[in-house]
């Protein structure tokens, strides 16, 4: 592996060191056996900390993203990794999340650099939902992850909810067991029970408060039982104050253990009256070394205990949670041989080393030869027959599709229709036009290829597939395929039956699939685009530009001369038809008048064309441009002379026939000597 493979992993968690840090924590050192340079990432970094300095010795860059002082610490820290992005150039930044949505910001602007991303989800709160004016966009900055990784099922699914999608992206992967899993000596039981309720005082979370409230009825103070609340947090003292107001004498505080295995030694059980969790360490570490849990269902632990068999579920509510106590306590004889079943559990169902899995599955990520297309749809007040487009992108035989839809700026019920297709990334974008809404789309594909289908057109099932199979085998820069034209009235024809710019090729190429080499794709572009929009399909890396803003129509043909005139290029087209055009009278061409045509395709458009390219441009190739812009110019000005009585404006594009070619003349009088004969033939013709 080349040394410049670079992983950036960023952490949103604001303490010194937590919890949610343990698995990326752990997973460095396989990362870096694998050769991967690693930068880790976080608003503020405490060096000291015994963590850093391990991961600092092994070779981990340490960056934090202190705020500066005179602007928001959210937007210091946004410009400061944006800037590292853009210096180390990353194959994968990996998101640690303590919560399924607060470092969705980062990802926002890995999405916004195209640099590929994948994230890490501990927890997920049933009571705390994202904010539902930010959802669209949080749900395609998950939806274009690399990988969203979570540490329990019930997060997952709780997310699902929350943002309205399917992941098909999700991967789930288990939090590190730190100690051996062996059980521990049982405690003697004479002079009563111990347990642990290990965790962080934050009672929102960790429900502690829960706990105090039980222990303080008379039956739980009659019991030979204690309980050591251990850890550090800000609620710390509100509980010990609380437990004091309630005379609780057999509770203690504690400050955190460093030693975990030996601290299980003096504890019969852990309890953990938690709100909400991912799939938290101390239930790991408890049931690997031989101790039940009595917890609740937060997060993973239903997914982990067997309630009964190696533990007690229930719910973070003081009723139940007391029944679900009142069940443990009346088993307690039984909980030494269901501390051995809990340690069998971990044994077979959490891998040995989870953190080493996290590692292969990022390698993967950025190994993996991906074949995912990108399709874009820019769209402008079309909520009618957008869908048609949409279903026939979702229903496209090839597999691995990311669709984007690019709104630019409609004020119809497009909003309402996107709704529907929540597993369909949304752009809602200020009114720029349609080079801008398709670039927009660009910047949020993650696809090593691109296609772009406008909203008024509908793919065949197969058209992906066969365009990835023709650029595939002939490693072309660029595809396009066949298509049916609606010319209005219920009447479609076969396009390349009329298609002049494709005429001597056809003919030339009686096959099925024509393969064009730099000459030919140089000689067929430079006065027409027989591949619009929705009939391409690229390679990205084969990009020279993004789409054009300034021209009214011809913005797939200028990015197609971009990369054909750039440099040698190759492509294909196959003539069977594998898409319909429509037309709705929307199009940018559409039931257009032929003169307002020539005027902005062949005219306007044309102009910018050839100053764009003119440089790349032969002598032969000038003069053939420049003749066939004199023709239209020409074709202009009859029009305004002729029809619309503008004799200012037609002598005006008659001199600018004139200027654009001289060879103009010389056409337009053979033509003139070719229409005189044709008279004098049917005039003796008449006469004989």
């Amino acid at each position: 592996m080349s040394n410049e493979q670079q992983i950036i992993i960023v952490s949103t968690c604001t303490e010194d060191w937590g919890g949610s840090e343990e698995l990326w924590g752990s997973c460095v050192p396989f990362l870096m056996e694998m050769g991967y340079k690693v930068t880790i990432c976080k608003e503020k970094i405490n060096r000291a900390h015994p963590k850093f300095e391990k991961l600092h010795a092994m070779g981990a860059v340490l960056h934090p993203l202190n705020p500066l002082k005179e602007e928001p610490a959210t937007s210091a820290v946004e410009k400061e990794l944006v800037t590292i992005v853009r210096r180390v150039k990353p194959s994968l930044v990996v998101i640690s999340q303590g919560i399924n949505f607060d470092g969705l910001g980062i990802a926002y602007i890995c999405l916004k650099e195209n640099t590929p991303y994948a994230m890490i989800s501990q927890k997920a709160v049933e009571t705390y939902w994202p904010y539902f004016a930010d959802r669209v966009g949080m749900r395609n900055v998950y939806l274009n992850a690399e990988m969203a990784y979570f540490v329990s099922n019930h997060n997952l699914r709780l997310t699902e909810e929350q943002f309205g999608i399917r992941l098909s992206n999700a991967e789930l992967v288990s939090n590190p067991v730190k100690v051996k899993r062996v059980v521990r000596s049982y405690p003697e039981t004479e002079t009563g029970y111990r347990l642990a309720c290990i965790g962080r005082f934050l009672l929102i979370d960790k429900g502690q408060d829960i706990l105090l409230r039980i222990l303080a009825q008379e039956k739980w103070r009659a019991r030979p039982l204690k309980v050591s609340f251990i850890g550090s947090g800000t609620d710390k003292r509100g509980l010990m104050e609380m437990a004091q107001l309630l005379d609780l004498q057999q509770v203690e505080f504690l400050d955190e253990q460093q030693d975990i295995e030996t601290l299980w030694d003096n504890y019969h059980a852990l309890i953990m009256p938690s709100r909400f969790e991912g799939t938290p360490l101390v239930l790991l570490e408890a049931m690997a070394l031989g101790r039940i849990a009595i917890a609740t269902s937060a997060g993973g632990n239903a997914e982990l205990i067997t309630d009964g068999v190696d533990g007690f579920v229930g719910h973070a509510n003081e009723v139940n949670f007391d029944e679900v106590m009142e069940r443990a306590w009346t088993a307690r004889e039984h909980w030494h041989e269901m501390g051995t079943a809990a340690c069998e559990k971990i044994k077979n169902s959490v891998p040995e080393l989870p953190e080493r899995n996290l590692a292969i599955s990022l390698d993967h990520l950025i190994k993996r030869p991906s074949k995912l297309v990108s399709v874009i749809i820019p769209t402008y007040n079309r909520s009618a027959i957008l869908e048609s487009a949409i279903i026939s992108a979702l229903q496209q035989t090839y597999p691995s599709i990311q669709l984007i839809v690019a709104d630019d700026g409609s004020i119809d019920e497009t909003d309402a229709l996107m709704a529907k297709y929540p597993q369909v990334t949304y752009l809602k974008l200020p009114h720029g036009g349609q080079a801008h809404a398709r670039n927009e789309g660009l910047r949020h594909a993650r696809g090593k290829y691109i296609a772009t289908l406008d909203s008024d057109d509908i793919w065949e099932p197969e058209f992906i597939q066969r365009c990835i199979e023709m650029i595939d085998a002939h490693d072309l820069d660029f595809v396009f395929a066949n298509w049916m034209q609606d010319m209005g009235k219920g009447k479609f024809v076969d396009r390349f039956t009329i298609c002049k710019v494709l005429e001597e090729t056809l003919l030339e190429h009686p096959e099925n699939t024509i393969i064009l080499d730099y000459t030919q794709l140089r000689k067929i572009y430079l006065t027409g685009c027989p591949s619009p929009s929705s009939s391409l399909l690229f390679k990205r890396s084969s990009l020279r530009s993004k789409w054009t803003s300034g021209l009214k129509i011809a913005d797939d043909w200028c990015l197609l001369m971009d990369i054909i005139y750039s440099g040698p290029s190759k492509a294909g087209f196959t003539r069977d038809v594998l898409w319909r055009k429509k037309m709705d009278g929307q199009n940018i061409y559409d039931g257009r008048n032929m003169y307002d045509l020539i005027k902005d395709l062949w005219i306007h458009d044309l102009e910018l064309l050839y100053a764009r390219q003119k440089k790349y441009f032969s002598k032969e190739e000038k003069k053939r441009l420049r003749l066939t812009l004199s023709e239209n110019y020409l074709q202009y000005s009859y029009y305004q002379l002729r029809h619309n009585k503008k004799y200012g404006l037609g002598l005006k594009y008659t001199f600018l026939a004139l200027l654009a070619s001289s060879r103009i003349v010389r056409q337009v009088a053979s033509g003139f000597k070719r229409k005189v004969k044709k008279s004098f033939s049917r005039l003796k013709l008449s006469n004989s």
